[in-house]
């Protein structure tokens, strides 16, 4: 901060030692707590609170003391030493780091200005605070997570930065890599917060760096202290801003603090030079009723006019400022110079006489009520309403006056009615008086004018009671008593609900850590088990892998089994050959043979054209039955066949199935065309089945029919033919029926 210094030799000094100072040539901070004067080493007092320095540098500065021990130049020194303590080292509240407080706002100015603020007029944030950007942020689960709140908290708490609150800003991707830094509300939390914007910007990490960066992949904090364009941008921080905060010029809230304090003029020398309203009250009444001897006659009274001040004057002048109306207890004490047992008007009311009247079209018209009351309120008696009178439409030059019914509106009548009497226009002046001027008269209304038989008294009697202060402050009282004992009694009410929740808490918080040890007996159970699950499920992929590499085995297996049968069928096929070349050259044989009995054939002609009728139907029925029996040969065949499929069919399918636990989608195609096929060709072998049944049924019937007719045939030859044409018709029978059996053919073909 830049001091301006007016050109004189008295200044041109003050301006040399307030440089000395701030070089650093004297000392003067001593510690946080304790300070020194640089000018005064002969002083007894060598260490200072920083507002007694500064008030002991203060009044040997302004001293207008003749005393030779002051000189001019010790003057300058003071003046320098408290330019220097306003300006360079003022001390702002720590919020209870043990540090003093400023004297004043001036001192808060001074400091905040010098922790690199533009001026007074500087728009921040408020409450105070902080922004972060480029906070490090993951990609999990399709949303971005970062640090939470309490952890930048930490880090920056750690680096004295006292945040009370970080909140990290989210939006519907997640983490957005912002954050939302609340300090103090005081002047504590506006130090912290430039002490944070500083630390970033000193390591080229602050706003301006944020906005110049082009390349901001980096990991690298941003951070500096929310205003204006921050609080008005259309982002995420912008929106969040707007909700907590509003924008303040620093010169408000210097003015608002200084609003908050007042100064006891009577006691200079107190470490706390500055006083809330209510302190400075309370401290003004109880010296003023103290019994102690230590308080002289003149401090008391000189505490007791300060008293009085504060509660009627300086609250008047208070009235719509945050101050609060003094208690009722104080009023009271305040106006002990009233008799506590004089009856008075309740609610508090003012009588106002010879109010100024003139005769407009034949009737008596005075000033308005409205105008009355605000004549009265900028005197300072904050009346609530004033009632003109009147009779018969005419204007009394009466009113009344209403005030509060509490305690203030007591302490503005009596105000009211005093005011009045020491200008001689009170009620004892207005009875005294012969001539009726045009001045106002007033006072407060009592139980005279309650009794009163004129409009005055009629109005007092139509809207209130004539009531003492005693009969009021006893009636505060019980009804004190009375919301003493409701509050008692919820306090009780309070107490037994909270000993009942944190019973209920207790229980919770036992029930709790059952249900945190049963979790935990849970998930240990249920690791144990997907442990198992997959150790069995590894056990069974080897299983897999071992049937599939047995079935491979026994496909193989099969495989060569397969090739063994059909080299064997070749080699039936081939011994099939020979025996047929066998019996045909048996057959031959039999022929010639057979020629020798065509004589006896021919006696027996007759017999054998009855015989060959018969063996006509059977040879149809035969060869049809051959011709059966050659289709069934062919389908047993077309079974073997069918079979052999339906094995290598299943065995490509249980490969398929194991082979489909891989997640082939081209297996699992292939393993469906086979089970599709394999239910066919089961279809067709069961089709086939059905039909080999049904001819060897067929089959067993002609063979049957034909073994009765050969016992007919072969008793008909017994009764009716020789010995010897029988056995050769009962041979060549034998050979026929041998031959069908092997071969299948028909008598004729035996014969031939």
């Amino acid at each position: 901060m830049e001091i301006i210094w007016e050109h004189s030799p008295e200044n041109d000094y003050e301006k040399k030692m307030y440089e000395e100072l701030k070089n650093g040539k004297y000392q003067v901070k001593i510690s946080n707590k304790s300070y020194a004067c640089p000018y005064c080493p002969e002083k007894r007092t060598r260490d200072f609170r920083y507002e007694d320095l500064l008030q002991h540098a203060t009044a040997i500065g302004s001293c207008s003391s003749q005393n030779a021990k002051r000189t001019e130049r010790d003057k300058a020194n003071h003046v320098a030493l408290t330019k220097y303590l306003q300006t360079d080292i003022a001390v702002l509240p720590a919020g209870g780091g043990g540090s003093s407080k400023p004297p004043s706002a001036k001192s808060h100015a001074a400091a905040v200005l010098e922790q690199g603020l533009h001026g007074r007029d500087e728009v921040f944030v408020w409450p105070w605070t902080g922004i972060m950007v480029n906070i490090p942020t993951d990609l999990k689960n399709g949303h971005y997570v970062g640090k939470g709140g309490i952890k930048i908290r930490n880090q920056l708490a750690k680096r004295k930065f006292n945040p009370i609150r970080v909140r990290p800003l989210w939006s519907y991707q997640g983490h957005s890599g912002t954050a939302i830094v609340e300090f103090h509300k005081d002047w504590s939390g506006l130090t912290d917060a430039m002490s944070f914007e500083k630390a970033y910007d000193s390591t080229n990490h602050g706003k301006r760096n944020w906005l110049a960066k082009t390349d901001k992949s980096s990991d690298d904090v941003y951070a500096w202290i929310a205003r204006v364009d921050d609080y008005k941008s259309n982002s995420i921080i912008g929106e969040d801003l707007r909700k907590i905060g509003y924008l303040r010029p620093i010169s408000d809230i210097l003015e608002e603090e200084a609003r908050k304090t007042n100064i006891c003029p009577y006691c200079p020398w107190r470490r706390t030079i500055n006083f809330q309203y209510k302190d400075l009250l309370q401290h003004a009444s109880a010296i003023a009723t103290c019994s102690s001897k230590k308080r002289t006659a003149k401090d008391k009274a000189n505490h007791l006019s300060l008293a009085k001040y504060l509660q009627i004057d300086f609250a008047v002048a208070c009235a719509g400022s945050s101050a609060k109306p003094p208690p009722s207890s104080v009023v009271v004490e305040a106006v002990t110079d009233y008799d506590p047992n004089e009856m008075l008007v309740w609610p508090w009311s003012g009588v106002v006489v010879n109010i100024p009247v003139e005769l407009r079209d034949g009737r008596y018209v005075g000033e308005s009520g409205s105008k009355l009351r605000d004549q009265l309120s900028r005197r300072g008696f904050n009346p609530i309403r004033v009632r003109t009178l009147w009779i018969d439409k005419w204007h009394s030059g009466t009113a009344i006056v209403e005030f509060r019914k509490d305690w203030s509106g007591f302490a503005d009548a009596m105000f009211f009615d005093k005011d009045y009497e020491t200008n001689n226009c009170g009620k004892t002046n207005w009875l005294a008086k012969t001539d009726k001027s045009s001045d106002l008269y007033a006072w407060i209304a009592r139980v005279d004018d309650y009794n009163a038989n004129d409009v005055i008294g009629e109005t007092l009697r139509r809207f209130g009671d004539p009531r003492t202060v005693w009969d009021i402050m006893e009636e505060e009282a019980r009804k004190t008593n009375k919301l003493v004992i409701s509050l008692t009694n919820i306090f009780e009410t309070k107490k037994r609900f909270l000993l009942e929740m944190e019973s209920k808490v207790k229980e919770t918080e036992s029930s709790l850590s059952q249900l945190i040890v049963e979790r935990d007996n849970i998930r240990r159970v249920y690791n144990e088990e997907i442990r198992k699950i997959q150790s069995s499920a590894w056990d069974h992929y080897k299983k897999i892998f071992k049937d599939h590499e047995k079935l491979k085995v026994e496909l193989e297996t099969q495989k060569r089994d397969l090739e063994r049968r059909g080299q064997e069928l070749m080699k039936r096929e081939t011994h099939n050959k020979i025996e047929r070349e066998r019996l045909a050259e048996e057959l031959e044989q039999n022929a010639v043979k057979n020629c020798s009995l065509q004589a006896a054939a021919k006696e027996q002609r007759r017999a054998d054209e009855n015989v060959m009728k018969l063996a006509e139907e059977h040879k149809k029925q035969k060869e049809k039955l051959h011709k059966r029996i050659i289709q069934l040969e062919k389908q047993l065949d077309a079974k073997q066949a069918l079979q052999l499929e339906i094995e290598q069919l299943r065995g490509k399918l249980n490969v398929m199935m194991h082979m489909g636990h891989e997640g082939d989608l081209r297996v699992l195609n292939k393993v469906e065309l086979l089970i599709k096929a394999l239910r066919e060709k089961e279809e067709e072998l069961q089709d086939l089945e059905a039909l080999n049944q049904y001819l060897i049924l067929q089959e067993r019937n002609r063979n049957n029919d034909l073994q009765d007719a050969r016992k007919e045939l072969v008793n008909y030859m017994e009764w009716n033919g020789s010995k010897s044409c029988f056995l050769g018709l009962k041979r060549n029978i034998n050979k026929w029926s041998y031959w069908r059996e092997e071969n299948g053919g028909t008598r004729q073909q035996a014969i031939s």
